[in-house]
């Protein structure tokens, strides 16, 4: 059974601030667009009686759930990414279950104020990583992280692999690998590939995945 995920709101920014091989499909469409569609209804309608069965408020019933592009891109999770492996055309992610999806929006904030910047893949309602690094982006520059305590945070489903909107969603501080290459930066836009592994140490223990390139991404400066 295909599994959705749906999230709508703006990601949390924490005060602490993958290898991955693309397939030969493209983002699905047509009939997995649809059917996608269907089950992302079938599980609000669900969720939701099931909140109204206890009494409590229904954390999305204002939302509205985002579109999602999910994509055939084959991954195998592992501490020790690769660079190269990262999808040269767009930016992908997985968060627990079902299938990877794009990640149509990717920003650089630079902190003037803190001295560390943030490759951040937030649109306001998919989840993703937030990478937080010490210093400013500069061109040419190869980030490698191994696997360990690194500054960031990835947002996912509280719990499970499902949510119908950000309420459900939180932001998760775990063990992870990240490796961002910097090809053009002006301090208005950049270009770049990156790719990042996260592990869960406790619960439910799921393990996250995000890589990709991004062209033209825009650069937010949080002035001194």
């Amino acid at each position: 059974m295909q599994k959705t995920w749906m999230v709508a709101g703006s990601m949390m920014l924490l005060a602490t601030g993958m290898g991955c091989k693309k397939g030969d499909g493209a983002a699905d469409g047509g009939a997995g667009a649809a059917s996608a569609s269907a089950s992302a209804s079938a599980t609000t309608a669900t969720t939701a009686a099931a909140a109204a069965s206890t009494g409590k408020p229904d954390p999305c019933a204002n939302s509205k759930p985002p579109e999602f592009k999910y994509a055939d891109v084959k991954f195998e999770w592992t501490e020790t990414p690769a660079l190269t492996s990262a999808p040269k055309d767009k930016a992908y992610a997985f968060v627990g279950g079902g299938k990877p999806f794009e990640l149509p929006k990717i920003e650089l904030w630079v902190s003037e104020r803190n001295g560390d910047w943030s490759l951040r893949t937030n649109d306001g309602v998919i989840m993703g990583p937030s990478l937080s690094f010490k210093g400013v982006p500069k061109a040419g520059e190869t980030i490698n992280d191994k696997f360990g305590s690194n500054s960031g945070y990835f947002q996912v489903p509280q719990k499970g692999d499902t949510v119908r909107c950000h309420g459900e969603s939180t932001s998760y501080n775990g063990k992870n690998a990240r490796i961002v290459k910097i090809t053009k930066y002006d301090g208005k836009t950049a270009d770049g590939t990156f790719v990042t592994t996260w592990e869960e140490t406790f619960g439910e223990k799921r393990k996250f995945w995000a890589a990709g390139t991004f062209k033209d991404a825009k650069v937010v400066v949080f002035k001194k």
